[in-house]
C-alpha cells in the first residue's frame, strides 16, 4: 500500500555503516558518555527496521484521539513505555524535557568546535549532511586532518569530547528525528548538548510527540515517516506478542531494547488487509 497514490511509502530502513563504525571506534570512555546521554536508545543500532509494520499501522491511527483502532480494541504508545525503552522508570515530572529549538549556524559550529569560517552552503538552510559531521568526528583520523576547520588548537582530548557530542547529533538525526533527505537539523546539537550536561534531562516527551506527529502526517497523505519508526515498531511487536511476565516498563533497564528479540521470540507478523495486524 501507499499513503500517496503512485508514490512509495518510506521510513528510515538503513542505518549508515559509518554510524556503526563511529560507534565501534568511540573508545570506552567516550562510549560511556554517549550511553549515559542516550540511555537504552543506544540499543536501536542493533534493531532491524520493519517498514511493513509502520505502513500497516498508519490506516489504524486516529489523530483526533491519538490511538490505534483495531477490530475490537484500541492501543496507544505512552510516555511511561518510551521511558522504559530509554532505560529509566519513575516520575517523569522530575525530569527536564529536552526538545529541539532553532540554532544558528554559528552556534552549531561553536558547540562542535568547528570554525565559523567553514564554507558550507547548507548551514544557512539550517541543516548539514551526515558526512559533514562524519568527516570531522566519525573518522578516527579526523583529528589529524588539517583542512576541516576544527578549532581545538591541537587538543586531542577536546576533539574526543566533541566526537561524542557529534555522534549523539548524528544518532538523533538517523534514528529519532530522521529527515527524508537524510540531512541533519542544526537544532539537534542543542538537544545533544543538553543531554550530555543535564543529568535529569529527557527526550522522552519529544520522542512521543514526533511519533504522534509522523503518524498524523502520514495518515493525511505524507509518504515518509519522520518519527522514531523503530521504537514504534518494537512497541507494537511487544503488544501483539506480549509475554505475561513483561509488564513493568523499564524492568530491563538500559538493556530493554537489546533484549527485545528475547521477549518476542521468533514470532512474526502477517498483514491482513482491512483488519490491521495479526499474529
Amino acid at each position: 500500500m501507499s499513503t500517496i497514490e503512485n508514490e512509495l511509502f518510506t521510513v528510515r530502513e538503513e542505518i549508515p555503516l559509518e554510524l556503526h563504525m563511529w560507534r565501534n571506534n568511540l573508545g570506552e570512555v567516550r562510549k560511556k558518555t554517549v550511553i549515559k546521554a542516550l540511555g537504552g536508545l543506544f540499543g536501536l543500532l542493533k534493531i532491524n527496521p520493519r517498514k511493513d509494520i509502520i505502513e500497516a499501522l498508519i490506516p489504524l491511527w486516529d489523530p483526533a484521539h491519538n490511538v490505534f483502532h483495531f477490530a475490537d480494541f484500541e492501543l496507544t504508545l505512552t510516555l511511561e513505555e518510551i521511558a522504559g525503552y530509554v532505560g529509566f522508570s519513575g516520575n517523569l515530572r522530575n525530569r527536564y524535557p529536552v526538545a529541539s529549538r532553532t540554532v544558528t549556524p554559528h552556534k552549531f559550529l561553536d558547540l562542535l568546535s568547528i570554525s565559523r569560517e567553514i564554507q558550507d552552503g547548507n548551514l544557512a538552510k539550517e541543516f548539514c549532511t551526515f558526512y559533514f559531521l562524519y568527516r570531522r568526528y566519525g573518522n578516527p583520523r579526523g583529528f589529524e586532518m588539517t583542512d576541516i576547520g576544527l578549532t581545538h588548537s591541537g587538543n586531542k582530548d577536546k576533539w574526543e569530547d566533541r566526537r561524542g557530542l557529534a555522534f549523539i547529533v548524528a544518532f538523533l538525526s538517523v534514528l529519532i528525528c530522521p529527515r527524508k533527505d537524510r540531512n541533519i537539523e542544526l537544532g539537534l546539537v542543542r538537544i545533544a548538548d543538553l543531554m550530555t550536561k543535564k543529568a535529569n534531562g529527557t527526550i522522552v516527551p519529544m520522542i512521543l510527540a514526533e511519533i504522534y506527529r509522523a503518524l498524523t502526517v502520514c495518515q493525511e497523505g505524507g509518504n515518509f515517516f519522520e518519527g522514531c519508526n523503530m521504537l514504534l515498531q518494537l512497541w507494537m511487536e511487544e503488544h501483539l506478542f506480549h509475554y505475561p511476565g513483561y509488564m513493568n516498563c523499564g524492568m530491563t533497564g538500559l538493556k530493554c531494547i537489546e533484549k527485545h528479540e528475547q521477549r518476542v521470540g521468533a514470532m512474526s507478523f502477517r498483514m491482513v488487509r482491512n483488519h490491521g495486524l495479526h499474529t
